[in-house]
């Protein structure tokens, strides 16, 4: 019955988006470190009962769907949701994260119980789930569409059969992605053995800095500004990648061409 259940899921899953679908044990998720200070936890913060984790990913096609707007405290703290009087809005995580509840629906109609998150681990979700690699900048890269996909996990009670862990190194030799990075703010060498948090210096990295009271001049030179706290996220490292780039590409395309009258 689990693994008709997975099945279906997996399906649902499809209709409201997502092409990635995988399912990791839940213990086994809690037993991979993660960075600090990031407002991620175990799967069971979010369920006590958790027994499985299902990460669902989806394509991100367009530089909008990368926009993040944020205010800042008076303080200058980053201002993540549980800060008290601060907002961040990041649409690719609104988008996964309004499709992961309608698809969460199934779940407890099964008769399950659910919790929608993006801070479990999502990206060592998908490696464990059988969809794609840690890359060198930390980005969970995928055979079909390289880094250019976001996640949303839904931790349930269900016990679901699990998928196999992603195992082939698609980075290999290539560190086009270090190399491109204007700021130097991926470590050369693999992410794997890597202490969580030093791959990549949060303090030089182009995407935190729209969450601080007063970005750096690298921040303000890449980041595409739409206000004066409105940006969308830097892609320089996803561009770089040319893991599933073709494909991508002929996506963006497809997507974005106006027929001719």
């Amino acid at each position: 019955m689990s693994a008709e259940l997975k099945e279906q899921l997996r399906a649902t899953a499809a209709e409201h988006g997502f092409e990635f679908f995988g399912v990791v044990d839940a213990g086994t998720l809690a037993e991979v470190p993660f960075p600090p200070n990031r407002c991620l936890d175990v799967p069971s913060g979010f369920l006590p009962d958790a027994k499985s984790v299902i990460v669902m990913g989806m394509h991100i096609w367009d530089v909008m769907q990368n926009a993040v707007v944020t205010s800042v405290l008076p303080d200058g703290a980053i201002p993540f949701d549980d800060v008290p009087g601060s907002q961040y809005y990041n649409m690719y995580y609104e988008i996964t994260e309004a499709r992961a509840h309608r698809f969460a629906e199934a779940v407890r109609e099964a008769g399950h119980k659910t919790a929608v998150t993006h801070f479990v681990h999502a990206k060592a979700a998908a490696t464990l789930a059988g969809l794609g690699w840690i890359g060198k900048q930390t980005l969970c890269v995928t055979p079909e569409l390289g880094p250019h996909v976001r996640w949303a996990c839904v931790v349930t009670d269900a016990v679901l059969p699990c998928d196999e862990p992603f195992t082939e190194d698609l980075c290999g030799e290539c560190e086009l992605c270090v190399a491109a990075c204007p700021t130097q703010a991926i470590i050369p060498g693999p992410s794997q053995g890597v202490e969580p948090g030093k791959k990549v210096d949060f303090w030089k990295c182009i995407v935190p800095q729209e969450m601080l009271a007063e970005p750096n001049k690298a921040w303000e030179k890449w980041a595409g500004h739409y206000s004066p706290r409105g940006s969308h996220e830097c892609l320089i490292c996803l561009d770089a990648c040319p893991i599933g780039r073709e494909e991508h590409e002929r996506r963006v395309r497809a997507y974005t061409t106006r027929p001719t009258a």
